[in-house]
């Protein structure tokens, strides 16, 4: 599945006949007509979670913070939401009820409610989608197509800890406290809230939730605005707790997770250099928007084109 999720876009924007207008289709959120926002995000059983990693409580947590990091990165914060729940064949009510506490967490972690919705039952694997309204917060929309040659590349929060996790979990070793870290971000991410709401105060011109890996997202920004984004690797170098957990896990580095892996919810955005210098203590500048197209890494001088190797949905 390592190969540009710009497909599934493509996809859609035939489908709905949007494909002359690329404002309909890319975007975290789509922008109502009284101003509001609003986004949707889904997670099937087998394919974005397992009963055995996570736990339904976890799950639901999940569906809301995922959302949450759409709304973020918007420039808006998040109100009220609805969620479509399918019980899955061997789902009981205490799965559903263990869902919904953990939904409710999320909520009010992040100051939003769940406000209905609906259930259903299947025949096999279940799933849970959930539709978040936001409230505008930011001086401008941001929106996938607003990065400008010379604008800086902002990374808030730390990527590669989910999937970190993920690895662990794979490989059978979720419960060794060396690791507890990762799969906690894996279970339960958590979007920047604070620090998006003080960024909210900046000229931020493009912003994107890094859901599917760094390296999907920076070709997501690119193509969007029709620019080139040159990312500095050294300036995405690991702290030492996660190149810790890449040697506990047999791995040389943590690059790969990084760069490509997905479902940490941190938030990518493009802003002036000289909003640049005010960001939080979480946020650093990781690059520059320059005139051309695609996405690129450079180390030690060298430039190469970077291939988007993100998560890809359908």
């Amino acid at each position: 599945m390592n190969h540009p999720r710009t497909a599934e876009f493509d996809r859609i924007a035939k489908a709905f006949g949007w494909s002359g207008d690329p404002a309909k289709v890319g975007d975290d959120a789509a922008r109502l007509a009284n101003g509001q926002f609003l986004c949707c995000d889904a997670l099937a059983e087998g394919v974005h979670f397992r009963f055995d990693w996570s736990t339904p409580s976890d799950v639901g947590w999940k569906a809301v913070a995922q959302n949450v990091a759409d709304i973020l990165a918007m420039g808006a914060v998040p109100t009220q939401a609805v969620w479509s729940v399918g019980m899955g064949r061997d789902w009981t009510d205490a799965t559903f009820r263990d869902l919904a506490k953990g939904a409710k967490a999320a909520c009010k972690a992040y100051g939003c409610e769940i406000v209905g919705g609906d259930t259903v039952r299947t025949r096999g694997p279940g799933f849970v989608s959930l539709s978040l309204l936001g409230t505008p917060r930011s001086k401008r929309t941001w929106t996938r197509s607003g990065a400008r040659p010379g604008d800086a590349i902002v990374l808030v929060g730390e990527p590669g800890w989910s999937a970190a996790g993920l690895e662990a979990l794979s490989l059978g070793r979720a419960n060794e406290p060396a690791l507890r870290k990762a799969v906690l971000a894996h279970r339960r991410p958590k979007p920047p809230f604070p620090e998006a709401i003080a960024l909210m105060d900046l000229d931020v011109h493009a912003a994107i939730d890094l859901s599917d890996g760094l390296s999907s997202e920076l070709e997501h920004l690119a193509r969007a605005s029709g620019a080139a984004l040159v990312v500095d690797l050294e300036h995405l170098a690991p702290s030492p707790a996660l190149s810790r957990t890449a040697r506990s896990l047999g791995k040389p580095d943590s690059i790969d997770w990084i760069l490509h892996g997905g479902e940490d919810h941190c938030l990518l955005l493009t802003m002036p250099e000289r909003s640049a210098k005010r960001l939080p203590a979480t946020a650093r500048r990781i690059g520059r928007v320059e005139v051309g197209s695609g996405s690129w890494s450079e180390l030690d001088g060298k430039r190469r084109k970077m291939a988007p190797s993100g998560w890809v949905h359908a």
